[in-house]
């Protein structure tokens, strides 16, 4: 960089001048920055649009599940069990007694103890614990090989074993009492074990059953007579060897957590459609339609006179985006009724309309009346869809699932099912049969932010190239100033000069 010396022979201050002629040569520039900021706040604003779709994508999809539609909700009048649904299970109730909970089998060396874990309880024969080789059922014993022969070394190598039938502890049973305490593994009547399944080759004598291993049992129904006695009606016992009871009705699970007194009223349970849980995921889906419209809305509003333009103010993609989000609500649904096949029915038969002011409201009490009268018909509503390129048998070369909703190949028609495809076409992007080879799969937010990081990286190349072009402006100025101020310097001493020596002749 050329070296200046502000007023030399000038008197003047030349890198002020410099700067300022900078600044008017530093314009372009300037503009391309203010450029980069604009498309930044472009970018920003698809992003926000385009998480907004993607949510509403995910709130439309869960509308197109079996565990939306089929969902449960249970009761229990007591707290000795705990019962769950899975999606479609039965509806019903069922009344029963806990008659006895789980118990896991434990035997403990309580005869013989030793002073200290790290003392030896091995008898110098081979360690041989029993096991369970799901590979080969009839290998039943293993040996192992401890670190030493101490009480917690021995258990360490039972604990060690993966096959082993049961787990090992170091438990103290009286001050300065250790002994070795085994576990079985799982709970239950079948995981318990005796004595012909201990381990060999220790020295602490027998062991005694701590806890006896047993099933859960819950009996259903109840042993009635007549006054004759004659039985009325008999009880059945279910078991398990954990407390949970599954499918004691179709997709119910009930869970033991305590045995009953005999005074104790047996436990009702209950199982009931979940109207709640439904009307939760269509409430979702409405509040994300709402906040992407929300979303559009605030990136794309034009100035006022108080409020400057959106980053996206007049943005055609984003105003057909909008049009089609409030199409999908106000056009309807064809088919919801299979014996009228072609009629079109509205969303605010189910409780779903649109606003005057571009909203969408949701009547969850008319919504969850239309589901008691009829759910299959009022799923239809918002999981209906028109297969046009599945495989089948008629159809051997089809591309699309039979059976399963696919944005690529099938045609939308309940409210899910449209939003859901809006949304991918928006965000992820869809491939349909007949689009060419060379079609990507990007959505129209994603392909829009792409052109826009595109146009800001050639932006910021521009902008590189004037770092280069001002920086040479600016020494090339400098020089220009120098040499005029060496120039001017060098006047002033001439005449200078010149002065002294007139001067001198005086």
């Amino acid at each position: 960089m050329a070296m200046t010396v502000d007023g030399l022979g000038s008197g003047l201050n030349t890198s002020d001048i410099i700067n300022k002629l900078m600044q008017a040569e530093a314009l372009p520039q300037t503009q391309l920055r203010n450029k980069v900021t604009t498309q930044n706040k472009a970018v920003s604003a698809y992003q926000a649009i385009n998480t907004k779709m993607a949510a509403l994508a995910t709130a439309a999809k869960a509308l197109g599940t079996a565990d939306t539609w089929g969902a449960m909700k249970t009761s229990s009048s007591s707290d000795a069990a705990v019962v769950t649904a899975q999606a479609g299970a039965s509806a019903g109730s069922l009344s029963f007694r806990v008659e006895s909970v789980a118990t896991t089998h434990v035997m403990t060396f309580s005869n013989m103890t030793v002073a200290s874990p790290t003392d030896v309880v091995t008898d110098g024969n081979p360690l041989d614990i029993a096991i369970a080789d799901p590979a080969d059922p009839a290998n039943v014993t293993k040996t192992l090989s401890p670190a030493s022969g101490s009480l917690r070394d021995v258990a360490a190598a039972i604990n060690a074993e993966p096959l082993a039938v049961y787990k090992a502890s170091v438990v103290q049973i009286g001050s300065g009492q250790y002994t070795l305490q085994l576990t079985a593994k799982t709970s239950g009547a079948s995981a318990a074990f005796d004595d012909s399944k201990l381990p060999t080759g220790l020295a602490l004598g027998a062991a005694t059953t701590t806890v006896l291993g047993s099933d859960a049992q819950i009996r259903i129904g109840e042993d009635t007579v007549d006054a004759f006695g004659n039985p009325l009606s008999s009880s059945y016992t279910i078991s398990s060897s954990s407390n949970t009871f599954a499918d004691v009705l179709p997709g119910v699970t009930i869970t033991a957590t305590r045995k009953q007194a005999a005074a104790d009223a047996p436990v009702t349970v209950g199982i009931t459609p979940d109207a709640d849980a439904v009307a939760a995921k269509v409430q979702s889906l409405v509040d994300s339609l709402n906040a992407a419209l929300t979303e559009i809305n605030n990136q794309s509003k034009g100035k006022t006179d108080t409020t400057a333009a959106a980053p996206l103010a007049g943005d055609s993609t984003l105003r057909g985006l909008k049009q089609d989000l409030l199409s999908a609500v106000a056009t309807g649904v064809t088919g919801v009724d299979p014996l009228q096949p072609g009629a079109l029915s509205s969303f605010a038969d189910i409780g779903i309309s649109l606003t005057r002011d571009g909203t969408v409201k949701f009547d969850k009490t008319k919504f969850v009346a239309e589901l008691a009268k009829d759910p299959e018909k009022t799923a239809r509503y918002f999981d209906s869809y028109t297969e046009t390129d599945s495989k089948t048998a008629a159809n051997p070369g089809g591309l699309g699932t039979e059976g399963k909703f696919q944005p690529d190949y099938d045609v939308a028609r309940g409210l899910g099912r449209k939003l859901e495809t809006l949304s991918l076409l928006a965000t992820e992007g869809v491939i349909r049969p007949g689009d060419p080879a060379s079609k990507v799969k990007q959505g129209t937010l994603q392909g829009l932010i792409q052109h826009r990081n595109d146009t800001i990286s050639d932006l910021n190349d521009q902008i590189s190239s004037w770092d280069d072009r001002l920086a040479l402006r600016r020494l090339n100025l400098e020089r220009q100033f120098s040499a005029m101020e060496t120039a001017l310097n060098s006047l002033h001493q001439q005449s200078n000069w010149l002065a002294s020596q007139i001067s001198s002749l005086g």
